[in-house]
């Protein structure tokens, strides 16, 4: 199911994964893959952190020379057999990756990613969003379609709005929903009613 989201990681005060996904992005999709990876008896932090360390963002010309890598002309439209190869050649920068890129980070197989930061404020179609914070030791989950102010203190705080097609409806940011201590995370059930409750 569409539902857009981001997976971010930070580390040392900056955020080294911000990662745009189009999937599944709700508690149930994306969030439990992220608790799945965060639990795992075969994630040490420790690597994590250092593999981490290593992420950068890449340039629009360097993101622009992989699609040409890929098969793209510059004309803005490709098929899906284009597609098809990026993702096979470089599955981090695929809008079907979501989540998974903690795992591909994890194991070295990419630390060049794409910087999707900025989608967080556009909380009409960022309806998820995940941020490991490696520096506070806690997971946080933000909720989309936010129609309340942020605080300054609050972490996607821009002073932004956008108002919708002059409809009147307006948007904030996202706005965190929950935040778990990496080293006290809860089970799968546990996590999956925390956000049911507060749909209720």
């Amino acid at each position: 199911m569409g539902t857009r989201h981001l997976t971010a990681v930070i580390l040392q005060e900056e955020p080294k994964v911000a990662q745009y996904g189009q999937w599944d992005g709700y508690p149930e999709g994306q969030g439990i893959t992220i608790l799945r990876f965060l639990k795992d008896p075969n994630t040490v932090f420790k690597i994590f952190k250092e593999e981490i360390a290593k992420c950068r963002f890449i340039t629009e010309e360097e993101y622009n020379a992989r699609w040409a890598e890929a098969g793209a002309n510059g004309s803005g439209w490709v098929g899906l057999d284009v597609g098809d190869r990026l993702q096979k050649i470089y599955p981090e920068l695929s809008r079907d990756c979501g989540a998974d890129v903690l795992q591909l980070v994890y194991e070295g197989k990419t630390h060049e990613l794409q910087n999707s930061w900025d989608f967080a404020e556009d909380s009409l179609f960022c309806e998820w969003a995940y941020v490991i914070d490696l520096d506070k030791n806690i997971l946080e989950v933000y909720r989309g379609f936010n129609q309340e102010k942020l605080n300054e203190n609050e972490r996607f705080f821009n002073g932004g709005v956008m108002d919708v097609k002059n409809s009147g409806s307006v948007y904030y940011p996202i706005k965190l929903a929950k935040s778990y201590p990496l080293d006290n995370l809860p089970s799968e059930d546990e996590f999956i009613n925390d956000f049911r409750e507060n749909e209720e």
